[in-house]
C-alpha cells in the first residue's frame, strides 16, 4: 500500500500528512525512536504446510508498515491461477511494501519479478532483506523453514527478483528493462486509497502491462468506506483509456477490519474486492 505521496496536499483526503518546512522539527534527542520492524507470516491457501515470512518496516508515512489484507487475498487468488497468471511469465508490483505477492510468485514459478515501490532507502532496503531472506534456495538445507514451524517455499534457480524504486506515472524505462515488451502480470494491492495518483496509476499499468494478454490484478479494501465510490474511480479512469478493460473477479468477506474506522458503512471495511484489468482486443 505504500506509494509516492508527493504533491498530494491539494487532496483534502489523503491519508498521508505533510507538516513541510521543518520549521518545528524537534531536536533529534526529543524524538520517539523508530520502532524497530516486525515479522509477519502468510500460510499458503492450497499449501497450508509451507508459508512465507516478511519483514515490514518499523513505521513509515507510507504505509509500508502494514501487510494489508488486500495483499494476502491477492494471494490466495494468485496461488489459486499459478498456471495461467504465473508460471514462465513476468511480474511486476507496483507500491509493494514487504512485497508478499510478488515473493510468492517468484516462488511458483515467475520468470522474473520485479518489486517496486516509492524509493525511499527503507522501503526499498527492506524489499531487498525479503527478497534475500523470505524464500529458500536450492542451496539451503532441505526442508528450512519459518519460525512457524511451516515450509519455507523455495525458489527456483530459473527466477530472478530485481527490487527497484518508482514513481507512479513516471517514464518505466529502468523498470522495462527487466522485461522490455511489459510485464504479463501487474499487481497493484491496496493502492487506490490514494486518489490523487489514480492518473499515474493508470499512466503506468499502460506503459508496463504487456501486450496483448497482460493481466494487472488490483485488489482493495476500502479503508474509509465513506470515499468508497473515490476509490471506484481508478477503474472509470482504465476505462477511459478506451483501451483496457475491467471485471470484478471476487469478493472475500474479512473476520475483522484491518483498521478501526467509525465513519461509513462499516460493512465495507470487512470485503476484499478484486478486480482483472485487461487490454481490450481491439486496441492491439
Amino acid at each position: 500500500m505504500a506509494e509516492d505521496t508527493q504533491d498530494h496536499n491539494s487532496d483534502a483526503s489523503s491519508d498521508v500528512e505533510d507538516v513541510g518546512g521543518g520549521l518545528f522539527d524537534e531536536p533529534d534527542e526529543w524524538k520517539p525512536k523508530t520502532p524497530p520492524p516486525t515479522f509477519a507470516t502468510h500460510a499458503l491457501s492450497l499449501s497450508p504446510e509451507s508459508s512465507i515470512t516478511v519483514r515490514l518496516i518499523g513505521k513509515s508515512p507510507l504505509w509500508g508498515h502494514f501487510l494489508w489484507n488486500a495483499a494476502r487475498i491477492t494471494c490466495n487468488y494468485i496461488e489459486s491461477s499459478a498456471e495461467s497468471l504465473v508460471r514462465g511469465k513476468t511480474v511486476l508490483e507496483f507500491g509493494a511494501g514487504a512485497g508478499l505477492p510478488s515473493l510468492l510468485c517468484a516462488a511458483l514459478g515467475a520468470k522474473a519479478v520485479t518489486i517496486t515501490d516509492y524509493p525511499d532507502a527503507d522501503l526499498i532496503q527492506n524489499i531487498e532483506y525479503n527478497k534475500l531472506h523470505s524464500l529458500a534456495t536450492s542451496s539451503d538445507e532441505a526442508g528450512a523453514r519459518n519460525e512457524d514451524g511451516l515450509k519455507k517455499m523455495i525458489l527456483p534457480e530459473s527466477t530472478t527478483i530485481h527490487c527497484a524504486g518508482y514513481i507512479w506515472g513516471a517514464p518505466a524505462d529502468p523498470i522495462l528493462a527487466v522485461s522490455p515488451k511489459g510485464y504479463d502480470l501487474c499487481i497493484l494491492s491496496d493502492l487506490l486509497f490514494n486518489h490523487s495518483q489514480h492518473e499515474a496509476l493508470v499512466q503506468s499499468l499502460k506503459l508496463t502491462l504487456a501486450k496483448p494478454d497482460g493481466v494487472a490484478l488490483v485488489f482493495f479494501t476500502p479503508h474509509r468506506p465513506w470515499l468508497y465510490e473515490k476509490d471506484l474511480n481508478f477503474f472509470k479512469l482504465v476505462r477511459e483509456t478506451g483501451e483496457m478493460e475491467v471485471e470484478e473477479v471476487m469478493q472475500q468477506k474479512l473476520e475483522k477490519p484491518m483498521l478501526e474506522e467509525p465513519r461509513g458503512d462499516q460493512s465495507l471495511l470487512l470485503i476484499v474486492f478484486g478486480y482483472k484489468v485487461t487490454w481490450k482486443k481491439d486496441s492491439t
